[in-house]
């Protein structure tokens, strides 16, 4: 075993950094906020995969909804202030200094690993990004802001999103041991460092959270850099070190085996079994309601009547209906020839909300719908920005291909519509059934 004076953190800088590093570790990890405790006592079985994943990702935020550099600056000068106190007033001990870096790497290891296993689990079972809607296969690229795209792209490749969250449950599970955790390290910070960047790069509003993983992984990063310099770049002979926490010293120190137990139990088994189930019987992302039977498609719209007045097609009429989509759920989406308000989605996996159809989303108005009757429908716009809009509907099937509706909307207008369905074949559903070398598709 090395001597402890090998672990020695004597000069009095690096006695800071390591006391700076713990405050300010601490700070952004232990919640101080109480929306998160609100967070935590809502906490649901349906929706545990989404609330767990929230509760993961939470941040110290002072300044808004969401945590910025702001907080963080905010934070590390509170950090660097308590640091200064207790490096001038703690007494040099290397054996102290080593015991405190210690317990920073053991606290860092299953915060990490409480983070990448929710995420990969949401991920490996295909619950992070939600298969494509018919109204987003029916909407220009264009439409969609930047985030948006970055997050349809991992849609439409599901392999892909699994690979990542088996990466990520991987370096949980290297995490869970001292010995395996630096190996955890390497794989984490080019993973999230890039996550993190595709974050800024496509404004993702949760870029600190990636940004978060990688300060976590610093401090067990730091204890070996010396060792894999040695051994890489100068590939000279190199020890492991094996210095370690006398647990026999700790009253109750068997005690760590059962909370490593517990969080086993809550963050892999339960939080995958319910991830599974969630993969297998329903969407976090859009509405439980079913829709009306054998109606999901697109429309073209044959006849647009307002106030008794035909409007002939046009493709700069703003006022128009240029298609309608109905999907398997009660959402039907209209394409008009004019500017959408669009809306940042509340949270990742927000499955009370579920406003990811209509977020970030321009070219298309969403509707809601509810039966009131046979042959009556209430249509609203959950969008915040179009509040009053909705519309009452007669909604008539003379056959399987057409649907004639008539109505009024919020305005008082009336409205007769004649829509036609198209039998419209989408390549990725085609992919997905067939394959790529049936359909004549090469890598």
């Amino acid at each position: 075993m090395t001597t402890i004076q090998t672990l020695s953190i004597t000069p009095f800088w690096k006695r800071y950094v390591l006391r700076l590093s713990i405050v300010f570790i601490l700070l952004l990890s232990v919640p101080l906020q109480a929306d998160f405790y609100r967070q935590l006592v809502g906490i649901s079985w349906q929706y545990l995969p989404s609330d767990l994943f929230n509760l993961v990702i939470f941040l110290p935020h002072f300044f808004g909804d969401i945590s910025r550099f702001s907080d963080w600056f905010l934070l590390l000068a509170v950090a660097a202030l308590v640091a200064s106190f207790w490096t001038a007033k703690d007494r040099i001990d290397p054996e102290r200094e080593a015991t405190l870096f210690y317990f920073l790497r053991i606290f860092v290891r299953f915060r990490l690993a409480a983070l990448l296993s929710v995420a990969g689990l949401t991920k490996l079972f295909a619950i992070f990004a939600p298969a494509l809607s018919l109204s987003h296969l029916n909407t220009p690229y264009g439409y969609f802001e930047d985030w948006k795209q970055l997050y349809l792209s991992l849609s439409a490749a599901p392999a892909y999103v699994v690979f990542l969250g088996v990466v990520e449950l991987l370096a949980s599970f290297l995490l869970l041991f001292r010995r395996t955790s630096f190996l955890a390290v390497l794989i984490i910070i080019p993973f999230y460092g890039n996550v993190f960047l595709a974050d800024l790069a496509y404004g993702g509003r949760y870029y600190l959270a990636s940004a978060f993983a990688v300060l976590l992984t610093l401090p067990i990063f730091f204890y070996d850099a010396q060792r894999l310099v040695r051994l890489v770049i100068h590939f000279d002979y190199t020890f492991p070190q094996r210095w370690r926490f006398d647990w026999s010293k700790v009253h109750l120190g068997y005690s760590r085996w059962i909370f490593k137990i517990l969080f086993v139990l809550v963050f892999i088994v339960i939080a995958g079994f319910k991830s599974y189930e969630v993969s297998t019987t329903s969407s976090l992302y859009y509405p439980e309601q079913a829709g009306l039977p054998d109606i999901a498609g697109k429309y073209i719209v044959d006849e647009f009547v307002v106030n008794g007045d035909t409007i002939p097609f046009s493709p700069t009429d703003k006022q128009r209906w240029r298609d309608v989509v109905f999907e398997q759920w009660n959402t039907l989406s209209v394409r008009i020839n004019k500017p959408i308000k669009t809306v940042s989605p509340t949270k990742f996996l927000e499955g009370q909300h579920r406003d990811y159809e209509y977020t970030q989303v321009g070219g298309r108005l969403y509707y809601q719908y509810t039966t009131a009757s046979k042959n009556t429908i209430l249509l609203k716009n959950p969008n915040p920005a179009y509040r009053g809009d909705s519309l009452q509907l007669q909604l008539l099937r003379p056959d399987s291909t057409h649907i004639r509706l008539y109505g009024t909307n919020s305005s008082g207008d009336t409205l007769s519509i004649a829509l036609q369905k198209l039998n419209k074949k989408y390549l990725l559903y085609q992919v997905g059934k067939r394959g790529r070398d049936r359909l004549g598709f090469k890598l």
